[in-house]
């Protein structure tokens, strides 16, 4: 017995440090697993399309992840080049020389300004450069990175996920029942929080084009971005824009703007949210606003996925413990 006992605890330690390098290795790519994971879930029913289709599961892999790969290249490229449009004329509208200013900030002042401060200006201007190439070098990587680990993920990912269950401590189709749940929460998320940005970004700078603020476009790009935010989401956007408004003296149009993005605007996502994302996901409006905030934090972009989908799977295993049948169902043995 005391040998028996050694070679347990020598085994349960190598299998400790082994599973310690394990993660030490894959910590870095971290982001990497995630965002292939959710991307392969979201991919999932068009992966099994065109395995019915093409009866190929590599070749199927590999034609949805060119797909996705549009899917999120196009609209980029397009906001990119709107939001260079609207920011080159958005800088020719606000030029020193076309401005209104109040005695002794007039242009000439500004320029001044300018030419005095060159050498500070260049300088930071070169630090920013070389922090947003290095950055865009690390976002490329991770990207292909991403890519990559999604097409395996999608070509290998059902014998993966078919070997889930016999780790899981209930019945297999509570186990199955459990994953189902799963990505069922991270559909709901990404497509809920897809379609509700979408639409406030649309609604806001349509009525920013309607109103006459500069670079309507470019707004509503920045308000599809802004909407995931917890408490203020498009606020952060159509605020500022009352302000402005008020500022040029248009108080008719800031009242109208407040208005519609009160009501239309945030509005959609108090109406669509609990419809789209909170109901399919299993949580209360409370939990929904700690799991945004708290993924946010903790995973970047990505948390808007990862946190409520994390908070709805603790609530789908307490669930599966709590069912009849479950760990701790007091009966269970007696059945």
């Amino acid at each position: 017995m005391p040998t028996r006992a050694l070679t347990w605890a020598i085994f349960v330690a190598a299998a400790g440090i082994v599973a310690a390098v394990c993660v030490a290795i894959l910590r870095p790519f971290a982001h990497v697993i995630a965002w292939a994971s959710t991307l392969a879930i979201v991919c999932g029913p068009l992966q099994q399309k065109l395995v019915e289709r093409t009866g190929r599961v590599a070749v199927s892999a590999l034609m949805t992840s060119v797909v996705a790969v549009l899917a999120c290249l196009v609209p980029l490229l397009l906001l990119g080049t709107v939001a260079l449009n609207e920011c080159i004329a958005l800088a020719h509208a606000v030029h020193p020389s076309r401005m209104t200013w109040p005695a002794g900030l007039g242009g000439p002042a500004i320029e001044t300004w300018i030419q005095q401060h060159a050498g500070d200006v260049l300088r930071g201007a070169g630090q920013y450069t070389l922090t947003i190439a290095n950055g865009s070098f690390d976002a490329v990587v991770s990207s292909v990175l991403v890519i990559f680990a999604m097409f395996l993920l999608l070509r290998d990912g059902k014998a993966l996920v078919a070997a889930i269950p016999d780790f899981l401590p209930f019945e297999r189709p509570r186990s199955e029942a459990l994953l189902a749940r799963i990505q069922d929460v991270v559909l709901a998320s990404v497509y809920g929080v897809v379609v509700i940005a979408l639409l406030q970004g649309l609604l806001c700078g349509l009525m920013f084009w309607v109103l006459g603020i500069p670079a309507a476009a470019l707004w509503g790009a920045v308000t599809v971005f802004a909407s995931v935010l917890p408490v203020v989401g498009a606020f952060a956007v159509w605020g500022p824009g009352v302000v402005y408004l008020v500022l040029t003296g248009a108080i008719p149009r800031a009242i109208v703007l407040a208005i519609w993005g009160a009501f239309v605007v945030s509005g959609i996502d108090n109406v669509l949210r609990p419809r789209l994302v909170a109901s399919r996901v299993g949580l209360s409006e409370l939990a929904m606003f700690f799991a945004l905030l708290g993924g946010l934090s903790v995973f970047g972009a990505l948390g808007v996925v990862l946190g409520p989908v994390a908070f709805a799977t603790a609530a789908a295993i307490v669930e599966t413990i709590r069912e009849p049948g479950g760990m701790f169902d007091m009966n269970r043995s007696e059945r």
